[in-house]
C-alpha cells in the first residue's frame, strides 16, 4: 500500500491554524530562531541524531521551501499563536528517495514539550494529508527510546509494525490509513 496521492497536485492551503498553533510555511529568515530553539539544542535533538551546525539548519529550511513548491507539503514552522514564538516544526515528507512512503515528522525545542503542542500539530497535518492530499496513509518512524514521541503517535491512531532500520540507526515503523478508508 502506497502514500502515494493522486497525480495532480493540490497544495495544502497554509496557514494551517489550530487552537494554539499557526502551522506555515517556512521562509529563509526562520533558519536562525530554528537553529536556536531546536536544530542546534542538544536536549531537542538528543533523540534525532544530534544538533546541527546553522548551515545544516539553513538547508533543512531550503528543503522544505524546496519541497513545498514541489509537492504542495512539506515541514512547516510551527508558531504559538499567544506568543507568536518559533515552537518547532512539523509536516510530512518522503520516507525514502523512492517517496512510496510519505510519513509524519515533528520536532519540538525544548521548551514547548510537555504542552500537547507535537499532538495538536500532528493532527493539523494529518488532516491535511487525508483531506486536500488525499494520502491513503502515513507512515511515522522514531526511536524506541523516545517515549513523548510514541505517545504521540499512539495518541493519534498510529500502529506499530515492527523496526526498520532508517538514517544510521533502527527506529520504530508506525502507519496511519486514511480515517474513511
Amino acid at each position: 500500500m502506497s502514500c502515494l496521492r493522486p497525480v495532480t497536485i493540490r497544495p495544502v492551503p497554509l496557514p494551517i491554524l489550530t487552537e494554539r498553533l499557526v502551522l506555515r510555511p517556512y521562509v529563509p529568515e526562520d533558519a536562525a530562531e530554528l537553529h536556536a530553539v531546536v536544530y542546534g539544542d542538544h536536549e531537542a535533538m538528543r533523540l534525532l541524531g544530534g544538533p546541527r551546525d546553522l548551515a545544516g539548519t539553513r538547508a533543512a529550511v531550503e528543503r522544505s521551501i524546496h519541497q513545498q513548491a514541489l509537492d504542495g507539503f512539506s515541514f512547516w514552522a510551527v508558531i504559538e499563536r499567544e506568543s507568536g514564538r518559533l515552537a518547532g516544526e512539523a509536516g510530512l515528507f518522503p520516507l525514502a528517495e523512492d517517496r512510496k512512503e510519505i510519513a509524519l515528522g515533528y520536532a519540538l525545542g525544548a521548551d514547548f514539550w510537555g504542552r500537547g503542542y507535537a499532538t495538536e500539530a500532528s493532527r493539523a497535518v494529518l488532516g491535511e494529508a487525508f483531506g486536500p492530499l488525499a494520502m491513503q496513509r502515513i507512515v511515522a518512524i522514531t526511536r524506541a527510546t523516545n517515549f513523548r514521541s510514541r505517545r504521540v503517535l499512539e495518541k493519534l491512531g498510529f500502529t506499530l509494525h515492527g523496526l526498520r532500520h532508517l538514517w544510521g540507526a533502527e527506529q520504530l515503523y508506525f502507519d496511519l490509513g486514511r480515517p474513511d478508508g
